[in-house]
């Protein structure tokens, strides 16, 4: 792995939370730890045990070998990050259907304005 594995957890952890539709409140009570405490593991602030992470992985219904998987983590920085940051909270509520007409809706406009660039 080139990744650092507790930077690949961290990105792993963000992303199948909001993937579920939790917020960090919802995913720390499930797991039975706290919100600061998962906050600072999302942020690799702090560093799991290897209990927490089971913890986690069965909070988030999925196998513990998914937190390790360092090819899923998207690497985004930036205004970029925020930006996708804000689509996934705007996603967060929406029935399937509309979260497949709202991303067919972005990329449309993508394709317009990659278009239109000098």
């Amino acid at each position: 792995m080139g990744t650092d594995i507790y930077t690949v957890i961290a990105g792993q952890l963000r992303l199948k939370r909001l993937q579920a539709g939790l917020t960090i409140e919802d995913l720390a009570h499930h797991a039975g730890i706290s919100t600061s405490f998962l906050a600072y593991l999302e942020t690799n602030k702090k560093k799991p045990s290897l209990a927490t992470i089971a913890k986690l992985a069965a909070a988030l219904d999925i196998p513990v070998s998914e937190l390790f998987n360092e090819k899923a983590v998207p690497r985004i920085a930036g205004e970029k990050q925020k930006a996708l940051n804000r689509l996934l909270k705007l996603l967060q509520n929406q029935s399937p259907e509309n979260t497949e007409t709202i991303l067919a809706i972005a990329a449309v406009l993508s394709k317009k304005l990659l278009k239109r660039r000098p």
